[in-house]
């Protein structure tokens, strides 16, 4: 990936007589950036910082998955990237890099043109009004926006919509109201948080461990100091915007992985209680008790196999934004482990 301003271009003629042909720029915020601003750009997903429970670097997808099927987040944005010097720098040197390649010449060749051009010397199209010596005499007054990929969005198309070239916007203004369905704002910020959200893995204690016994019941539970609230957070300092979203845990859901079993409670929902546990552990003496949380195996596994046993934890996620912005809650999210049991028919146990 070349270093510096990554410009995807793409270069079409307009249909209409005497339209200019039309560059589509968008940056990458994966480059290998080398200008330092560019390298904080690329660093922080595109102009926003992510911290608290979320992957090292901001990009990769999280382990909580959303429970409605049709939920999104973001597939591209529009975010402020650099003051008007520093866009200079970097851009007037990617593109003349860029037209000095070999065989840049015809279309590709006039489009890198015609975007010096609107930097450099006014030239406009509609939604674009050029600027003079890239907009150097705002410098401090306002900053250049760009249109940023979700690096975790696989669909190509949608993760390229945002490939308007970059536009200048003031402080304290919002961006022109053709950008505005997919400018960042709090609710997008809420959701990359999502997307990118670490909780800890389900890990249900079992008794009897290992092998299980047909009649006589499996205790299920969750450690409560394992199974807290956690926060991931995400900010576009050029706005001091800020958002938090937070997942609380609600309930353990087990599925013993076959019809012959009873669960308990009916549903296999088990509730978490105040202190973020789940059922009760295991305690001596308890072998003929119904746990508050966990399965009776009816029938032995010795001709099917294992039964794969499956505990889910269902997270409720809420945020909170720093300019006050509130909205409906995110949907919930589950994560879940699935392991395989064994289960005999013996006629007596000893624990």
């Amino acid at each position: 990936m070349t270093r510096g301003l990554s410009l995807l271009v793409g270069i079409g003629l307009l249909l209409s007589a005497g339209s200019p042909a039309r560059a589509d720029v968008s940056t990458d915020p994966g480059s290998d950036a080398g200008a330092s601003d560019n390298e904080i750009w690329a660093s922080t997903g595109g102009g926003i910082k992510f911290s608290g429970a979320v992957e090292d670097d901001g990009r990769e997808p999280g382990n909580l998955t959303p429970t409605t099927a049709d939920w999104d987040p973001p597939p591209c944005w529009y975010a402020p990237y650099l003051g008007a010097k520093d866009f200079k720098r970097v851009t007037k040197k990617s593109l003349e890099k860029q037209m000095g390649k070999p065989g840049m010449t015809g279309h590709p060749g006039s489009g890198l043109a015609v975007l010096l051009r609107h930097y450099e010397d006014g030239y406009s199209w509609p939604r674009h009004p050029g600027f003079k010596d890239w907009n150097v005499e705002n410098d401090g007054e306002g900053m250049f926006w760009a249109g940023v990929p979700n690096p975790a969005e696989e669909n190509f198309l949608a993760r390229s919509a945002c490939s308007e070239v970059p536009f200048w916007v003031d402080n304290e203004e919002p961006p022109p109201g053709w950008a505005q369905g997919q400018a960042i704002d709090p609710r997008m910020l809420a959701e990359l948080a999502y997307e990118r959200m670490i909780v800890p893995d389900t890990e249900a204690e079992l008794r009897p461990e290992g092998e299980q016994v047909v009649n006589l019941p499996t205790w299920v539970w969750l450690d409560g100091a394992e199974f807290r609230p956690v926060t991931a957070r995400a900010e576009v300092p050029a706005l001091g915007l800020w958002v938090e979203t937070t997942a609380t845990p609600v309930s353990l859901t087990i599925d013993p992985g076959t019809d012959d079993a009873e669960l308990h409670p009916g549903g296999g929902e088990c509730a978490m209680d105040g202190d973020g546990g789940v059922g009760a552990p295991y305690r001596k003496g308890n072998a003929d008790k119904v746990p508050p949380c966990g399965v009776t195996y009816l029938r032995s596994s010795e001709s099917t196999g294992p039964y794969d046993f499956t505990a889910s934890v269902t997270w409720r996620v809420t945020w909170s934004a720093s300019d006050g912005t509130t909205d409906e809650p995110l949907p919930t999210g589950i994560i879940e482990a699935t392991q395989e049991l064994d289960v005999r028919e013996i006629q007596s146990v000893v624990r």
